[in-house]
Order: C-alpha cells, then structure tokens, then sequence
C-alpha cells in the first residue's frame, strides 16, 4: 500500500528556477510528442533527448527522463486529442536517481540546475508513522502567492493481510444523508449543506464583483472549502473502518448532471463529495486489513431488505406493500448494498443459505 507525504518548504531560489526550467522543457517535449502524434516513452526519446542535453546542459539527464516520461503520460491521458501544456510553476516529479530522502534526519537531497542541494524538512508529527517505509517517489510544486514549495513524498509498504470476510457492512451515500450505515448508523449532512451554503452565496458576490482583490479572495476561500470537505470526509471514512465489520460494500455510482435535474439539484451534485469519501474509505480500510465491495446501486432503495420484493419509496421514508416492512430509505438502502457485499464477495459456504440479513427494526 502506499502513501503520500506533504511537506512544506521554504522558497529556495534554486528549486524555483528548476521547477520553471523543467516545465518549460517540458511543454517543448510535449509539443514534439503531440506533432508526431504519439506517447511511446522510446520515440519520444529518440526525438528529443539528445536536443534537450545539448539545448539545456544544466538540467541532469535523470530529471530528462523524468520530465519526458511525465510529457507521454500527459499526452496518453488525453489520448492526444488535444495538446497539453504545463504551468510554470505546476508539480515536477523526482525518481530515486534525482532526490535522496534522509528523513530520519530531517533532510532531503534534490537535483536542481545548480547541482544537488540539501534541504532541511520539517515532518508532522502525523506523518512520522510513516519514517520506516519505503519512499519510492517525489513530486515538488511552487505556490507563487504564498511563496512556499511544497514536496510530496510516496511512500510504499507492505499492504496487511486480509481478515477473513465474514461481516458486511453497508454504506449507502447520499445528499441528505452524506452516509448511511446497515447498522442503524447515520451521518446527516446538514451542517455540510450550510458550510457551502454559505461559500456558495460568498462565491457568487465575489465573482459579479469581478475585481482583482475579490479573484484572490475566491482563491483563498477555494481551498478553505476544500479543506473543509476533506477534514469531514476523513472523519467520517475513519468512523466507518474501525465498526466491527471485515468488509465494507459501497455503491458504484455514476453520477452525472442533466438538464431534467434542474439547476437547483445539479448544484447539489456538483457540491456532493461522495467519491472523496469511498477513496479515504478505501485506503483507510486497507491499512486495516479489511475489503472493499463496489455493488451496482440500482434499485437499493426501491427493494425491501426484508423479503428482498419491489416496494414503494416516498421522500425519506420507504414503504413494501407485501410484507408491510416500513423504514428510513436510505437505512433500507444500505442494507440492500450490505446483502449485495455479501453475495459478490463473501463466497458463501454451501451450507450458509442466501437469505436477507436480519437487523432489528
């Protein structure tokens, strides 16, 4: 399993002029790849190594084939429909023949133009579960209106051994109900709603505003409201891993905009987090040994947990007109995906029958 560092840096003239430097290279590379119509990392070499050693000695030929491996896979994402460019200060990537990590001590050696440079880190207390692992990339960043660098680290570790699949847990995810578990446990989503409310109303009198103060300001308040969402969904994804199940089953959706939504509900789309939240869960339960079930949601919360017939769902509450079971629709639809869980990855033992989980009512 792997993870990432982020680490703050202080400006360092050298590591600014690498970063401008090696984007720059970087978008020639990119326009030679794109005018030859191809990503292949070998004819994208042939075609610009040697011009950019002999055009830029100063840049190292490892950080070459990093910037060169970085143009292909731009141009592979995009499927050369179109022709990417790079920012000048937008993320540069290190490999281990570039960088050296001391963490222990503190210290991180990168290449530059100037040479290697060693650079003081300070790591947080967080991150420092993290030491022993093993770093297996870098990628560094310049952000021009607070000056800072910021260096993220992968690190890779071993990924724990699985428990054995015996507990589902549901999850169903919603816009009401930011998460909703088959163990009767809700997560409601008022507090969210009103926090980018209020961002949301921010943001549009600062954009009919138009000025150049009112544009920071937007920035600014962009990554608050990011970091905001974040923060929650974390908390959220880490009370979820640690119930007592060994398997949490999520829904795979598919969410898209339409103009039958009306403009009201595809700004609630466009404001729900939801896959933020399946990646922490994700990662989070790996690192506990515990597996993760994508199910099809179709029909989750129109189908009764209890005798598993077509029922009747009217607003929040869901109604089954065969057996008379009554119950919150979303709570109903998290079970339906925990049954699901079970049936696609609990391999049931031909002893056990397949019947609807039991839950007190």
């Amino acid at each position: 399993m792997q993870r990432t560092i982020k680490l703050s840096l202080p400006r360092n003239d050298f590591l600014v002029k690498t970063i401008e430097l090696y984007n720059r290279v970087c978008n020639e590379v990119l326009r030679v790849g794109f005018g030859a119509r191809t990503y292949n990392k070998n004819k994208v070499h042939r075609l610009t190594y040697y011009g950019v050693r002999q055009k830029y000695p100063m840049l190292q030929s490892s950080m070459i084939q990093c910037l060169r491996d970085q143009a292909c896979d731009m141009l592979k994402h995009v499927k050369l429909k179109s022709l990417p460019k790079k920012k000048r200060y937008s993320a540069i990537r290190y490999n281990q023949r570039t960088f050296k990590p001391y963490l222990k001590r503190g210290i991180v050696s990168l290449c530059t133009i100037h040479g290697r440079i060693k650079v003081a880190v300070n790591i947080p207390e967080y991150f420092r579960q993290y030491l022993n692992w093993k770093v297996k990339s870098a990628t560094l960043s310049f952000d021009a209106p607070i000056q800072k660098l910021r260096l993220h680290l992968t690190v890779k570790n071993e990924t724990p051994s699985k428990l054995e699949r015996l507990s589902v847990l549901g999850v169903d995810s919603g816009i009401l109900n930011h998460a909703v578990l088959s163990n009767n446990v809700f997560f409601a989503s008022n507090h969210i709603r009103n926090v980018k409310g209020r961002y949301q109303h921010l943001r549009q009198k600062l954009q009919a505003k138009g000025t150049r103060s009112a544009k920071r300001l937007l920035r600014k308040r962009s990554g608050r409201e990011k970091r905001f969402m974040a923060n929650i969904n974390h908390r959220i994804a880490k009370l979820i891993v640690n119930q007592p199940f060994n398997m949490i089953a999520l829904e795979k959706l598919r969410v898209k905009k339409g103009k039958k939504n009306g403009k009201r509900f595809n700004r609630k789309l466009g404001n729900w987090a939801w896959r933020q939240l399946q990646c922490y869960i994700e990662y989070k339960a790996e690192a506990l040994g515990k597996t993760i079930a994508y199910v099809n949601p179709a029909y989750t919360s129109k189908t009764c947990s209890r005798c598993g017939q077509r029922g009747i769902r009217k607003g929040l509450i869901f109604k089954c007109p065969h057996c008379g079971f009554e119950l919150n629709a979303d709570l109903n639809a998290a079970r339906n995906i925990a049954q699901k869980g079970k049936a696609l990855l609990g391999r049931l033992l031909v002893n056990e029958p397949y019947a609807p989980l039991q839950y007190a009512s």
